[in-house]
């Protein structure tokens, strides 16, 4: 069939659904490849940034266990200290400490 008998039989709505079906089927080609760029691609960077972000966050979670043992550390230092400037004064902190 001819594109004018088709206007001419169906009108103009019907020749624009047709000409849009043809268009969509032409689409589906390249959505695929789309999906399977996306499928593939994408989701590899995706579990690279993935692996990135997994060793950044271990890296921080042990440092922090890091800090909060030498703080630790440096708070029963700080009462030791204190304990011992306590027993060497003879002006009753001795007493205020214990």
């Amino acid at each position: 069939m001819d594109i004018i008998q088709i206007l001419e039989t169906f009108g103009l709505p019907v020749a624009g659904v047709i000409g849009l079906a043809y268009y969509i089927s032409k689409k589906d080609k390249s959505a695929e490849k789309q999906n399977k760029y996306i499928q593939e691609e994408l989701s590899k960077e995706l579990r690279e940034s993935f692996s990135r972000i997994e060793g950044i966050i271990i890296g921080l979670i042990n440092a922090q266990k890091k800090h909060s043992i030498s703080l630790k550390a440096l708070e029963k230092t700080y009462e030791g200290i204190i304990k011992i400037i306590a027993k060497l004064s003879g002006n009753g902190l001795k007493d205020k400490f214990k």
